[in-house]
């Protein structure tokens, strides 16, 4: 996995471990690393600070830097380690709870990140939404994700740009990868499904009752100023149905279909790259690990 530190493009031997994760999420990608260090690169590793990673060189803030003296030593100097977490840097600042409140009105997605503190300049596809409101002591991220639900779609990081999809349209794309059905774990509970995927019920502007998806016999929950394409929209949604490891493939990410043989296609919620050198002791491995869902309505 490719890190750059302080101007400096990292041995892959100083690369203890590192997890690369691309979610659909509003903040769709994230970084964990154990890095070996030394004075070149050891400030380049404090909370706050950018570091780049990822074939496509992306950007990503540390939130956490947790410095640790290894058992393994080098000449008379005990080997030091640093543990990161780390954001994408175009919109980590979502993730902080405010200090002041965000409340919009018919503002594009763009907008409401950009409020909250994000550098980026578009969203794909963006959309207006009726009602943003993040009061102080919120994190916007979790408001921003509830926006996507009820607008029917998700978020995802792909070539350096924000991307949202509504969620029919992410299986109308052309698959970038097949895999055989057999080499995965599957994940099926209409049991469960029915306790978790709630139906959702509001009242109108005349006191009226209006419903979602009422197709199935599902757990309901009451919101207030909402429409029946919104009630909708709050039921339809990605259920997990499998996992599968294969070789390391950074180019996948969330949000990409991937054609199960033998099977219907199913898109990609969470990819994560795992690099591990080995050089601390541990097996040296690199795969990448896909969870997969389906569309429920």
């Amino acid at each position: 996995m490719r890190i750059i530190v302080n101007d400096i493009e990292l041995r892959g031997d100083l690369i203890n471990s590192a997890i690369m994760r691309s979610d659909a999420v509003p903040i769709p990608c994230t970084l964990e690393a154990e890095i070996r260090v030394d004075d070149s690169i050891k400030s380049g590793l404090d909370e706050g600070k950018i570091i780049t990673a990822g074939i496509g060189g992306d950007k990503f803030y540390i939130i956490k830097s947790v410095h640790a003296m290894g058992q393994n030593s080098q000449g008379d100097h005990a080997e030091e380690s640093v543990k990161i977490t780390a954001l994408l840097a175009n919109c980590y600042t979502i993730s902080f709870v405010r200090e002041k409140a965000i409340l919009k009105e018919r503002a594009t997605l763009s907008q409401v990140y950009r409020a909250a503190g994000a550098t980026l300049q578009a969203v794909d596809s963006d959309f207006p939404i009726d009602r943003f409101m993040c009061y102080t002591g919120e994190s916007p991220s979790f408001h921003i994700a509830r926006a996507c639900q009820e607008n029917g779609g998700i978020l995802r990081w792909k070539n350096g740009k924000m991307q949202y999809f509504r969620l029919a349209d992410l299986f109308k794309q052309e698959p970038v990868k097949a895999l055989p059905d057999n080499a995965s774990q599957d994940i099926k509970s209409g049991f469960s499904e029915r306790h978790d995927v709630q139906a959702f019920y509001s009242i109108d502007d005349n006191g009226n009752v209006v419903h979602g998806n009422r197709n199935k016999a599902r757990s309901a929950r009451f919101m207030p100023h909402m429409n029946e394409q919104q009630l909708r929209n709050l039921t339809r949604c990605l259920v997990r149905c499998k996992i599968v490891k294969i070789g390391y493939s950074e180019q996948l990410c969330a949000g990409d279909l991937i054609n199960i043989v033998g099977g219907k296609p199913l898109v990609i919620v969470t990819a994560a790259h795992v690099f591990k050198s080995g050089t601390d002791g541990t097996s040296p491995e690199q795969y990448t690990k896909l969870w997969l869902s389906s569309l429920e309505e």
